[in-house]
């Protein structure tokens, strides 16, 4: 490591980086077997509950964006502890939520506080690691935070069986206490001499500077498509599994689990594509997401197996996307890692949003929406990969050395 870590060790480093990348899926996922029985409880429908969900990662979205610049001026320790305290705050307030307006409105705080982990995490791995570890510590990163959504639901169920849709909240500011203890035996990683010294207006600017990197600027546009069907996936789930198919609280969790158990596949399978060409691996996963998409129009309706199978690949070229994107956008941009660490992945949630935001206010057949969007995703990303290799050269990605 560029910082040496006396208290944390590289160990400690990685696991806080992973706990930071988890808290996602964690603040999603644990309630979402809830989610039809609290729209009862509310006394609204499935659109108005879909809020707490598309609330959430829209302002997710502007947390990464916003905090990253900010521990470009202030340092990564001192922003990263105080998005954990924020999160943990907001997530017992959304435990007391009495309305689905004010559970809306803390959602959104709580996304602040997780915007800010993992924006600041995202930047440590910049500062500690090198080269190809780079990708491997993100890898692990995302494999663990592909693995909340398996574990996630399984608990939230459980919680919710026993207790009430509250305690999930509960448990989520609990489990965020490690991250805190953690965040507070770790050594600054960026150096006073190397932080801008600029005001907060002139630093959140430097947002601007990394989006003059026109490959990094088309690339961005590119890959962050194929995030749209996997997070209308994660919004609409519940009520496919639960809604369409009959299923219950319980049997949706292990469906949502079993498909989420594909996308742990996926930054593992990364680390083993990665010495290709980024364009082939790009185009690889906008060709799964077409072909996948298909499937679903054609199969998806037959039972809740067949649409997990045929749904199940696309949540794995997804969780492949993140680490390989995120490698390359870091690499492509020399200086204001913690810009280009905000503005990746606030392109990636942003476009998550859009997803979950379509998939519930143009279509009633959730199944057939997300087989749409899966095949737009695919033609759209796709097209645009070819443009962009077309534009400036097979080997314009290749900015992480092979071994």
């Amino acid at each position: 490591m560029k910082t040496p870590q006396p208290r944390l060790g590289r160990g400690g480093m990685i696991a806080l980086i992973t706990m930071c990348n988890v808290i996602a899926p964690l603040s999603t996922d644990m309630y979402m077997p809830a989610l039809p029985d609290m729209a009862e409880f509310f006394h609204t429908n499935d659109a108005t509950m879909n809020f707490t969900l598309v609330g959430f990662f829209l302002l997710f979205a502007v947390g990464m964006l916003v905090f990253g610049p900010v521990s470009d001026r202030f340092g990564r320790r001192p922003v990263l502890l105080f998005g954990i305290v924020f999160y943990i705050l907001s997530s017992v307030a959304c435990g007391l939520a009495f309305s689905v307006y004010f559970l809306i409105v803390v959602r959104m705080l709580q996304a602040l506080g997780a915007g800010c982990m993992v924006a600041v995490s995202t930047a440590l791995v910049k500062d500690q690691f090198t080269g190809q570890t780079q990708g491997t510590v993100l890898a692990i990163s995302q494999a663990f935070g592909v693995l909340g959504p398996v574990i996630a639901p399984l608990l939230g169920a459980q919680i919710y069986r026993f207790f009430s849709w509250r305690a999930d909240f509960y448990v989520q500011a609990l489990i965020t206490v490690a991250s805190l203890i953690l965040a507070l035996l770790m050594k600054e990683t960026l150096p006073a001499g190397e932080r801008l010294d600029t005001g907060l207006v002139k630093t959140f600017g430097r947002l601007g500077k990394v989006l003059e990197n026109r490959t990094f600027r088309m690339f961005l546009l590119c890959i962050i498509l194929i995030q749209i069907p996997m997070m209308a996936y994660i919004s609409a789930s519940s009520y496919i599994y639960e809604n369409q198919f009959g299923l219950s609280s319980t049997g949706y969790s292990l469906y949502f689990a079993a498909t989420s158990l594909a996308a742990v596949i996926g930054p593992m399978l990364y680390i083993k594509v990665r010495r290709y060409n980024p364009f082939n691996i790009t185009l690889g996963i906008f060709a799964s997401s077409v072909t996948f998409g298909i499937l679903i129009f054609c199969f998806g309706h037959l039972l809740p197996a067949a649409f997990a199978i045929c749904f199940a690949p696309i949540m794995m070229t997804s969780a492949i996307s993140r680490p390989f994107a995120t490698t390359i956008l870091l690499n492509l941009q020399r200086q204001d890692t913690g810009s280009a660490s905000s503005l990746a992945n606030f392109s990636f949630t942003l476009s998550g949003a859009v997803g979950m935001l379509l998939i519930t206010s143009i279509w009633n057949d959730y199944i057939l929406g997300l087989a749409m969007l899966a095949i737009f995703a695919g033609i759209a990303g796709g097209g645009g990969s070819l443009i962009l290799r077309k534009k400036l050269g097979a080997e314009a990605l290749s900015v992480v050395p092979r071994r």
